[in-house]
């Protein structure tokens, strides 16, 4: 049976709102790369490439940006093929064990895209695998894939060039501190998003060291689309701070960040208003296909949620009359 696919949580929803932007994702990058290295990265090349390599029944814990980007040429060196930068997000109360296997997979998923859609290709790009974690203990586990192999170090000194290896790069949000953050020399939305991922599951402290950050807000504010940032900042704050009545985090923003931000902030409030909505329709009309067709395609699922209001209501009413799932879901 095909595991369901996990629709997407609000930290990887704010992960890739804000890091699939070149803008943002250059100065993350930057400054997790090996200095040597990340000089000879064209950052002005790079750009976001498409697609997903995570498994369907790990979207709930994993979500992923693949970048592509030049690098500058070396005295007496031809200029080297693009570079590909593998960014995984997760965000889990327990780090992930077997993380180094599971870059090794999207790490090939990635090449054999490539050769399949260029099969005349004969020399690969460098794919670089950089973990953003979050967990309430920090990363305990090997960042290596000879760590996680059952065999001894002595074994693997004799051996270990024949075996694949990969070592991640990490950057560990639990083992950072506030300051360290603000300190980053990546973008200010950079940064603030990274803060409310540190803080995402103690939201009273979120909200109440957000007063250190308000020079930064304004920075941000200031910038083009900066309004449209901070309604991704403010939306997400109200979701991790859900066991909250809205009208009571609402109040709390406001008096922390000041009214100069009320608008950006009732904005998220309704928006958040409206997701809700769309949810209990998602989960009403997933629960009337299962009913009468019972295990739904991932296909399925996946349409389910990528749907908008006006959609669902329409399937939601075809449900009551199909006898088959291609008359519910056929053109509207």
């Amino acid at each position: 049976m095909l595991a369901a696919v996990q629709p997407p949580t609000p930290h990887d929803a704010l992960v890739k709102a804000v890091f699939s932007d070149p803008e943002h994702a250059a100065g993350e990058l930057r400054h997790l790369l090996d200095p040597a290295f990340a000089d000879r990265v064209a950052w002005s090349s790079l750009h976001l490439v498409s697609g997903s390599y995570v498994d369907d029944s790990l979207r709930g814990r994993h979500t992923d940006l693949l970048f592509s980007a030049r690098l500058l040429a070396t005295e007496g060196e031809r200029e080297s093929a693009p570079v590909l930068l593998y960014l995984l997000f997760e965000h889990q109360s327990t780090d992930d064990p077997l993380m180094p296997f599971r870059l090794l997979l999207y790490v090939v998923r990635v090449w054999e895209k490539i050769v399949r859609e260029t099969p005349s290709v004969r020399r690969l790009p460098a794919v670089l695998p950089i973990v953003l974690h979050h967990s309430e203990r920090g990363w305990e586990s090997p960042t290596t894939l000879h760590g996680i192999l059952d065999l001894d170090a002595s074994a693997i000194a004799i051996v270990g060039k024949h075996l694949p290896q990969l070592e991640m790069v990490l950057d560990d949000l639990s083992a950072q501190t506030d300051d360290g953050l603000r300190a980053r020399a990546i973008s200010a939305l950079g940064r603030l998003c990274l803060f409310c991922l540190r803080h995402a599951r103690e939201p009273e402290v979120l909200l109440e060291e957000l007063r250190r950050w308000v020079e930064l807000i304004r920075e941000i504010q200031a910038a083009p689309g900066g309004s449209e940032a901070l309604v991704l900042i403010w939306r997400y704050i109200l979701v991790t701070n859900g066991q909250k009545a809205p009208e009571a985090v609402v109040a709390r923003l406001l008096d922390v960040v000041g009214v100069g931000h009320s608008e950006e902030i009732m904005t998220a409030g309704e928006q958040l208003i409206e997701r809700g909505k769309k949810d209990g329709e998602e989960r009403i009309v997933l629960r009337q296909l299962r009913a009468r067709f019972g295990q739904l395609p991932d296909a399925v699922v996946a349409r389910i949620h990528a749907a908008d209001s006006a959609r669902l209501e329409v399937w939601a009413d075809r449900v009551l009359t199909a006898t088959t799932l291609e008359d519910v879901l056929g053109s509207t």
